[in-house]
């Protein structure tokens, strides 16, 4: 391979992929061609797997960041990170899967891919707190007119309105710093209880009798 403006090699081309690799050319490229590339020679019989590898972490990293793009940090609890997660996992399995219709559409429409399977999952986490989307209108026409989908913004706006219906403010409190991902103690760092100054057991009394709440709730939807 040449400079990392060249045509890029063909799928198959494994020996020419294996000199991206090398080069350190891979950002050269877009993931959609370097998805096509690893789909094309992954586990393939009489090729050197060592650069397939370092093409899958390459696209991993790049997957990771369009994710949390869309993964609302304030929204979820853990800050979102075990949704982050969950698609990042899915995702790389529909990569390595040659059967795969994400992983297909990672080959066709990389961005556009991971933005609706991050959004699926946002959609389910937030239904799970009591709040379908067709509860609640658009909100200041935040929904992407094109895919109709939940915007970085809009998990937000769903989240409020459920941490809203909270009445008792301490046990809000507690909760709010529950969903940042702060832990009832630690021995290590902030927590909810020496954040609030309250002891560890009222701290995780507060924030169970919330989740009761929200689960009391989707119960008798």
């Amino acid at each position: 391979m040449g400079d990392a403006d060249d045509e890029p090699p063909l799928p198959g081309d494994h020996q020419s992929w294996r000199l991206v690799v090398e080069h350190g050319q891979l950002s050269g490229f877009p993931e959609g061609v370097i998805v096509g590339a690893i789909r094309a020679n992954y586990r393939r019989a009489g090729v050197d797997q060592h650069f397939v590898r370092e093409m899958i972490r390459f696209i991993s990293r790049r997957m990771l960041e369009v994710i949390r793009g869309e993964i609302s940090s304030t929204a979820f609890p853990n800050q979102g990170r075990d949704i982050v997660e969950d698609v990042h996992a899915a995702m790389v399995d529909a990569l390595l899967s040659p059967t795969a219709a994400d992983g297909e559409g990672l080959r066709k429409w990389f961005k556009s891919t991971l933005r609706k399977r991050s959004i699926d999952h946002a959609r389910k986490a937030i239904i799970a707190m009591k709040r379908s989307p067709d509860m609640v209108d658009d909100p200041g026409g935040m929904v992407d007119p094109k895919t109709e989908l939940f915007s970085y913004a809009e998990q937000e706006v769903y989240v409020q309105r459920i941490l809203d219906s909270i009445r008792d403010k301490d046990k809000r409190a507690a909760f709010v710093l529950h969903m940042q991902g702060f832990p009832c103690s630690s021995k290590n760092g902030p927590s909810i209880a020496s954040i609030l100054g309250i002891s560890p057991d009222t701290a995780a009394s507060r924030v169970a009798a919330v989740q009761k709440q929200l689960a009391k709730k989707i119960g008798n939807s």
